[in-house]
């Protein structure tokens, strides 16, 4: 019997390339339930920062652009941290002398020892500022007083009457002009003030982390994966402030990941470790709540592709904020307590004459813990990702979300990896697409915005709103060359343009949690071979009400128990099919 002809009519890609998955992070993050999430934990962390600055005394304000002095010295070799504290010290003589000086010019301190003192806490900063807008206005009003006697000279003036209105024209271009230098001279002179003041411990490192993100987009679409990671050639110099806006790209993605999670933090803990605590403890609880909630709709929403509520997320993740909270603590409980015991035993050198024998002697059980440690720090910067998503899928606790993200690591490793590269190239497109879509966005509302306004809606420099800079969308309004009235018009458009970009901040936080959740099931399944489509379901369907809606009246209600429960497709067995009788024979 010849057999029977099949053809392929079809073929599922995920299955076959299971990294086609990574694709969906887009997807998923865009839905508003996750960037409402992002948007409020960007927000409370955001406000938590402020009101530390806003509390914490002014004495311990770093210098300007100190972090990124501090960078040049971790990746400078041969440069110790004696040579960078002094250099830092020498700078903040210099900056609070500049400051001192400037009081003591205008007359606003008259004792040299009280400016000294004022000058170590940026005080009198409002005061300054006064004086240098009183000097723009007295420029302003001496441009005016000058004009009305230019224009007094032409009428008395005799010329060609075709001469006069050029005259009139010109005189009134000199004042323009005049007004536009006494405005550029504030501006120059304010900026100069904030870079000889103290500068805000959370203003400084919000800055820097933001460079070093934006570092990470930019090297990733270049695939500049290795630049200035060995070398500290590309640091910045210390006499030259740092950009506001992204990092420069010859740094490399590993260098600015490592900027962004080692150099700001380290530079947090070791020169301010107890706001450094503060802040972090914070931190670490919004983003266990929310970023707890993200990852939940997440994991639904990739196993099941449906989607639950804002409200039910939180319930989810304030039910296991211990777990989210202490899973990326518990590994480096483990690394500091093998230290300390480490740092114990390395006091027996002190007992004389057979100290250092005995420490010769145990040093082997050093190296094993050196081992533990390196183990752990290992599995906790490779599996640090999966741990948020271990438990907004599997509905665990802690330890089972450090136990899954160090067997997936060390199983998979180079799996890992190429997961990792492909979401953070896909993920770097996604942001450049959904950034140039905010860009397009705001630059096409103050082009029709200013359009019948004469180019700009404030009279001179600077604009209530200036224009979109693509290179930095983050601006700074000069409310001293505005009006009153402009100048409220210019704080609420700021307001609504800043809740923009804090939704542009939010869906880099909703895609983060999106994509590591992808990664997670489908290392999940080269592990343990579990089906993409298996996530916890808590004891009640109330999450699910949309199946609930859907589910055949025939179909038995399913028991409940407060158990881990987990979905199970029904194999149905299909009717056999009885071939007709075979005819007999002839």
């Amino acid at each position: 019997m010849a057999d029977d002809a099949q053809s392929i009519r079809s073929l599922n890609w995920r299955e076959l390339f299971p990294f086609l998955n990574l694709f969906r992070s887009f997807r998923i993050a865009i839905h508003p339930s996750k960037l409402v999430l992002g948007f409020a934990l960007i927000f409370l962390v955001y406000c938590g920062g402020r009101a530390l600055d806003w509390i914490w005394p002014k004495s311990q304000y770093p210098i300007a652009q100190e972090i990124q002095h501090y960078e040049m010295y971790r990746w400078t070799p041969g440069l110790s941290a004696r040579a960078f504290e002094d250099g830092r010290t020498e700078k903040r003589e210099g900056m609070n002398a500049a400051y001192a000086a400037d009081l003591l010019d205008r007359k606003i301190v008259k004792d040299q020892a009280e400016a000294k003192e004022a000058a170590k806490v940026g005080e009198y900063s409002g005061r300054l500022v006064g004086s240098y807008v009183y000097d723009r206005n007295q420029a302003i009003k001496k441009a005016d007083e000058d004009l009305d006697k230019r224009l007094k000279t032409i009428r008395e003036a005799k010329m060609a009457e075709d001469e006069r209105p050029k005259a009139v024209r010109a005189a009134y271009e000199r004042r323009d002009a005049e007004i536009r230098k006494a405005h550029a001279d504030l501006a120059s002179a304010i900026e100069n003030l904030d870079q000889i003041s103290p500068h805000p411990i959370f203003d400084s490192f919000f800055e820097y982390e933001v460079q070093q993100f934006h570092g990470v987009v930019d090297n990733a679409l270049s695939f500049n994966w290795m630049g200035g990671i060995t070398a500290g050639s590309t640091a910045p110099n210390p006499d030259v402030a740092a950009p506001r806006g992204p990092a420069a790209p010859s740094t490399g993605v590993l260098r600015s990941i490592t900027n962004f999670a080692m150099i700001g933090p380290g530079w947090l803990l070791r020169y301010h470790y107890i706001y450094f605590i503060i802040f972090a403890a914070w931190f670490l609880l919004i983003w266990a709540i929310f970023g707890g909630a993200i990852a939940r709709i997440a994991g639904v929403h990739v196993a099941r592709d449906e989607k639950i509520s804002v409200r039910q997320a939180l319930r989810f993740s304030t039910n296991k904020l211990l777990s989210f909270v202490f899973a990326p603590i518990i590994p480096l409980i483990i690394i500091l307590l093998a230290g300390a015991a480490v740092a114990v035993g390395g006091l027996l050198m002190y007992i004389p004459a057979i100290g250092p024998l005995i420490v010769g002697s145990l040093f082997i059980l050093a190296l094993l813990a050196g081992f533990v440690m390196t183990l752990v720090l290992t599995g906790t910067v490779g599996g640090f990702n999966l741990m948020y998503p271990t438990i907004a899928v599997e509905g665990s606790d802690s330890f089972d979300a450090i136990s899954r993200s160090f067997s997936y690591v060390f199983a998979r490793a180079w799996r890992m990896i190429f997961y990792t590269v492909v979401a953070l190239i896909y993920g770097a497109l996604c942001f450049l697409f959904v950034r140039y879509f905010v860009v397009v966005m705001l630059g096409l509302t103050h082009f029709f915005l200013q359009w019948f306004l004469g180019g700009q809606p404030a009279v001179y420099l600077p604009e209530i709103w200036p224009p979109v800079n693509d290179a930095n969308l983050a601006y700074h309004i000069n409310f001293h060359a505005l009006s009153w009235i402009d100048g409220v018009a210019a704080f609420l458009i700021a307001i609504w343009v800043y809740i923009v970009l804090t939704l542009l901040a939010a869906y880099v936080v909703s895609f983060y949690f999106s994509a590591n959740t992808i990664i997670y099931v489908l290392m999940r399944k080269e592990v343990d071979a579990t089906e993409l489509d298996d996530v916890y379901v808590e004891d009640t369907e109330e999450d699910f009400g949309d199946v609930a809606a859907t589910t055949p009246a025939t179909t038995p209600a399913a028991t409940t128990t407060p158990a881990v429960a987990t979905t199970t497709p029904v194999v149905v067995p299909e009717t056999p099919v009885i071939p007709p009788p075979a005819a007999p024979p002839a």
